[in-house]
């Protein structure tokens, strides 16, 4: 864990963790050839806002920690879908475990909003399959926060 990530008792300042998730949420797409710019180019999706978050915190990360980022779909709704992740010590004990409800969007200038939402598309669902509904094995050691998630593919399992 980076001191810039880190509260002054050198704890890892919660909202971290969502950044976390948010950048390994994108890798993991990426991981399966769907970048932010394949989907639009590909699938007309222009985002995946976040309908909803939540973390489970179980033992602290602190300054200098090597942790572990799984990152995988656990769940496909009509629309909505969910990446599961989980931070897990070197040493084997979960750091926490979160999860973020998301859904794509596609441009709709008939829409206040200028987008809506759509169900995934198959060729997605496809691609990702083997992430959905399984927990991954075990990912790569980090030895930081948003950059080594960033920089390292193996730590986002799908």
């Amino acid at each position: 864990m980076a001191w810039a990530e880190c509260d002054a008792a050198g704890k890892v300042f919660y909202p971290n963790f969502y950044i976390w998730f948010d950048r390994a949420t994108e890798r993991l797409f990426q991981a399966h050839g769907l970048s932010f710019g394949e989907l639009r180019r590909d699938f007309g999706i222009v985002g995946m806002p976040l309908l909803e978050t939540n973390a489970v915190y179980e033992n602290v990360c602190r300054h200098e920690d090597v942790v572990r980022l799984d990152s995988w779909v656990g769940e496909w709704g009509s629309k909505p879908f969910v990446v599961r992740h989980r931070v897990t010590h070197a040493d084997g004990r979960a750091a926490l475990a979160g999860f973020e409800r998301r859904v794509f969007v596609v441009a709709d200038p008939k829409r206040p909003s200028g987008i809506r939402a759509i169900a995934a598309p198959p060729a997605i669902r496809d691609r990702l399959s083997a992430s959905a509904d399984a927990e991954p094995a075990a990912g790569d050691a980090l030895r930081a926060g948003p950059a080594g998630v960033a920089s390292a593919a193996g730590p986002v399992r799908g």
